[in-house]
């Protein structure tokens, strides 16, 4: 049989309604059929959908039973009002759809995209223009200081007589991975090659490189992650030399170079979607060549569990395997055939190690309380018996996903958890998560409403706020600093000492908990989610809740600019990728590129020396996925 889906949006009320129309091509009726769907923006919770009864409602999958049976030829359409926002694109609509047989078959159905009012503009999608070279250096983040002349054809670079070639081969091969048919800028020997002499300076700041060109080029470096810095980038120069003919080589002058910020992070979610080991080792090369030194893995969340537990292998299992007829159903874009993906202790290993010879520090998210499904569904005993079922649901339509603060299991568990995760993570901090608990979350349980009242705790907010502390203390105990987002300061907070959080609501939430006294990561919805639409047209893909941040508007973001001069500190920029549609590396990369190299400048390069069309015109020399 051949199935067909048409949607579009159709307004009025608050969000609208999504219209579908199912066209079947067969030729035998189809009778008894339900319509399973993943959506982006699901009705709310008892919406009247026409067409059909919900028989199964959780996070953004939708089970259908159809009020008629299919005729060959015929369109049976529906009506999903009362959608949790309203569209604004194309993506906002069904992203994968088939039929539940009465046979126990799954037939897949084919998907158009979700089409607008009429008149709807469909542009802009992206604004990147062509931007301009002005000096023709390929560097990117640009430089603090750059004095070059006498742009030359690129030599081939070389350790000098008596510099260690290591350093020199491990950014030769982090070159050839991302850029396998390039010809390589750097040899460990060469006949004709420009030697390049590094010497140690105690007197540079943290990071930081010194280059000088003549016959011989000179790096000075503060430290090892000074001189990688300072390899990377006569790399990147040479690359863009040998492959592009806008840039040279420069003959003569200085480059004077050390990061803005500490902090230069990039948050990778592969719960909402799995990307292999293979992928997130790629992305590492990529930071490093962009001078990003933190990988933030969200590796749990409601819609699956990616980290390997010996205490709870059933996490790797029930957890996170998404498919039909299971306590974790296809969400998304998955269809019928769902989505299974965890990583090996082993994977991680090597991940971690691959990422520490870059100077990367992986730091590993297990999000808590809220955002829990996963766990609950695959971990016994740790739900209030008396707690009234569907009390409430999570922004993103799970029931009850929050873990109890009232029950002993819940910390048993999690101190489990995260001692396997230091173990694996080292040196790291622990990510605790701590975002979009529901206002109404343990309303419905006896036990914690009891378990609040002794403590003398008011509101969701402080419960959280209490049960943050618990597992606080827990993260101190293992000799680990904590991360969280930036909910952890509501309600009473966690301590800010040992703590960092991660200012993701709003551009004004990193004044906030400077005020308050935490070190803060800027990581705004607004401008540094690389999920978020890149254009006001309606086939722009992507998120919308924090508007439009095209590249631009990432680029011009200034995450200084009006904060107060304490008690807190601004330790740095953190990019966020979140999946919930970026299940390839082609939507990833549509995406990421070029606001992952925005955000790395705005980590790397003091605010006086960046320059929107000079970026423009080098993010094109980026690699991708």
């Amino acid at each position: 049989m051949t199935l067909h889906l048409d949607q579009h949006w159709q307004p009025g009320g608050k969000t609208g309604a999504l219209v579908l129309t199912l066209t079947h091509m067969g030729t035998a009726p189809i009778a008894g059929a339900r319509l399973c769907l993943g959506l982006t923006l699901p009705p709310a919770p008892g919406a009247r959908i026409t067409g059909g009864t919900v028989r199964r409602h959780l996070g953004t999958h939708l089970d259908i039973a159809l009020d008629a049976t299919l005729a060959p030829g015929g369109p049976h359409r529906l009506t999903l009002p009362d959608l949790l926002a309203a569209p604004s694109n194309r993506t906002h609509g069904v992203l994968a759809a088939w039929l539940e047989l009465p046979d126990g078959a799954a037939a897949p159905i084919t998907c158009g995209d979700l089409e607008p009012p009429a008149g709807t503009a469909r542009h802009p999608i992206r604004d990147w223009p062509e931007g301009r070279i002005d000096t023709p250096l390929g560097l990117l983040p640009w430089p603090a200081r750059v004095s070059v002349s006498q742009f030359a054809p690129a030599p081939v670079l070389v350790p000098a007589p008596g510099t260690d070639p290591a350093p020199f081969a491990a950014i030769a091969a982090l070159h050839r991975r991302l850029f396998p048919e390039a010809p390589a800028p750097i040899a460990l020997s060469c006949p004709d090659g420009r030697p390049v002499a590094t010497r140690h300076d105690p007197g540079l700041a943290p990071e930081a490189y010194r280059l000088g060109f003549g016959d011989t080029v000179t790096l000075e470096h503060a430290d090892d992650a000074g001189r990688r810095h300072g390899l990377i980038a006569l790399a990147q120069i040479a690359h863009a030399a040998r492959t592009d003919a806008r840039f040279g080589f420069p003959m003569a002058g200085v480059i004077e170079d050390a990061p803005r910020f500490a902090w230069r992070g990039c948050h990778f979610d592969v719960a909402r979607n799995f990307h292999g080991a293979e992928t997130v080792a790629r992305l590492i090369d990529i930071l490093a060549w962009l001078r990003i030194n933190r990988l933030h893995w969200h590796l749990t969340d409601d819609e699956a569990w990616r980290l390997p537990s010996r205490a709870f292998p059933e996490l790797t299992g029930i957890g996170a395997r998404r498919s039909r007829n299971a306590p974790l159903p296809p969400f998304y874009a998955d269809g019928p055939g769902g989505q299974t993906g965890a990583y090996t202790e082993a994977e991680i290993t090597r991940i971690v190690a691959h990422a520490g010879t870059l100077g990367i520090t992986v730091m590993p998210e297990i999000d808590m309380p809220g955002h829990a499904t996963a766990l609950l569904l695959a971990v016994p005993d740790l739900r209030d018996p008396g707690e009234t079922a569907d009390s409430y649901r999570s922004i993103q339509n799970f029931p009850n996903n929050a873990l109890n603060p009232a029950l002993p299991r819940s910390y048993d568990v999690l101190g489990l958890l995260l001692a396997e995760a230091a173990a694996l993570f080292p040196d790291a901090p622990l990510h605790i998560g701590g975002d979009e608990v529901d206002a109404a979350s343990w309303s419905g349980s006896p036990l914690a409403r009891d378990w609040a009242r002794d403590r003398g705790l008011e509101g969701t907010a402080q419960m959280q706020a209490a049960f943050m502390r618990r597992v606080k203390d827990i993260v101190t105990g293992l000799g680990r600093d904590l991360g969280a987002w930036d909910e952890a300061a509501d309600g009473g907070g966690v301590a800010p000492e040992g703590t960092i959080l991660f200012a993701w609501r709003s551009i004004e939430r990193t004044a906030e908990l400077i005020a308050a006294g935490y070190d803060v990561v800027a990581t705004p919805g607004q401008a540094y989610y690389l999920d978020m639409v890149q254009g006001a047209g309606w086939d722009a893909p992507g998120a919308a809740w924090a508007g439009i941040a095209a590249p631009e508007t990432t680029y011009a973001f200034d995450p200084a600019a009006g904060l107060p001069e304490g008690p807190g500190r601004l330790v740095g920029v953190q990019a966020g990728i979140w999946t919930e549609h970026l299940n390839t590396r082609s939507r990833l990369n549509e995406m990421m590129f070029p606001r992952l190299a925005a955000v790395a400048e705005a980590g790397w390069t003091p605010q006086e020396a960046r320059d929107w069309p000079r970026f423009a015109a080098l993010a094109r020399l980026v690699p991708q996925l």
